[in-house]
């Protein structure tokens, strides 16, 4: 509940699932002192170590319940079942890893203190905390291979690539190169797909933040279309306060076959008004069309810094 109310750094996608991972072993410990304050409360009253153990599970399932609705009355949080089912899995685990070793628990139930039931218990625990764990893990490969690939930022080579671009009314997939680019048919590049909506397009989300020391930012396009189509880049840094005016907007031009859009790093720099973009702090890289009548097609590969 104290956490509620104090500031968190602005997370990226990484740190966030590493908070979420922190719901298990924070409701681990939640539990156990549900635990023991059933066992306080419990034991002079002859409450059966059974009893105490359920009541330690509906308590820390109460308050993670708790936790996630009050988040939902503080701005810059919000609530969310995975966050809850996380806080379950935490409680589960403790006291699933107190049980195969409380010597209070006698007759027919200590047999889950002996090899190997004990052991198969512990190791059920162990792959529920592996389980919850995996994001943070997955999470930090793709930002190991996101940083190992820079100055690139997207090759759309790789799935891993991919967890960091996303359509917004769009879809967008890693195929083939078409036969007029010139590429090596064992090349791969991106295939996005824009729908009839407002602003389909594509979003790099989270590329490497740091493009001080680079003079210009470049990709590639190619088109299939008969005639040329209009799209907008846009790019934000971590103080973009989600005004017009407060990021990098340009329009470029897409003609008949392949197209090499460079755009000076200054451009971007000096595009929010009243201030300097933080170039050491890139957040976002969005490629977009505006109400496009019907859906079409681009390809897209190569974008870097140069």
């Amino acid at each position: 509940m104290t956490l509620l109310w104090i500031p968190l750094p602005s997370p990226n996608i990484l740190r966030k699932v590493f908070y979420d991972f922190c719901h298990v072993p924070l409701f681990g410990v939640v539990a156990m002192i549900l635990l023991y304050l059933a066992r306080q409360r419990g034991e002079p009253r002859g409450w059966s170590v059974g009893s105490q153990y359920g009541l330690a599970f509906i308590g820390a399932v109460i308050l993670g319940a708790l936790a996630e609705g009050m988040q939902s009355f503080n701005s810059s949080r919000f609530a969310e079942w995975s966050d809850f089912l996380l806080d379950v899995l935490g409680a589960v685990g403790a006291l699933g890893l107190s049980f195969t070793y409380d010597q209070r628990f006698t007759g027919r139930m200590a047999i889950w203190r002996v090899a190997p039931r004990k052991q198969l218990v512990q190791v059920g625990v162990g792959l529920l905390v592996v389980i919850a764990l995996s994001p943070v893990l997955v999470w930090s490969y793709v930002y190991w291979d996101r940083d190992a690939r820079f100055p690139s930022l997207v090759q759309f080579s790789a799935a891993w690539e991919m967890m960091l671009v996303n359509g917004r009314d769009a879809a967008v997939q890693i195929v083939p190169p078409p036969l007029g680019w010139g590429k090596p048919q064992v090349d791969t590049v991106g295939l996005v797909l824009f729908y009839p909506k407002p602003y389909p397009g594509i979003r790099l989300r989270e590329p490497y933040p740091d493009w001080k020391g680079f003079s210009h930012f470049h990709f590639e396009v190619y088109s299939e279309l008969p005639e040329a189509q209009s799209l907008i880049i846009r790019i934000d840094d971590a103080q973009h306060n989600n005004d017009y005016t407060d990021r990098f907007n340009q329009a470029i031009t897409i003609s008949p076959g392949l197209n090499h859009i460079h755009i000076p790093l200054d451009d971007i720099r000096l595009a929010p008004v009243g201030r300097e973009m933080d170039l050491s702090a890139i957040k976002n890289v969005g490629l977009f069309a505006i109400n496009p009548p019907e859906e079409f097609s681009l390809y897209l590969d190569n974008f870097r810094l140069e």
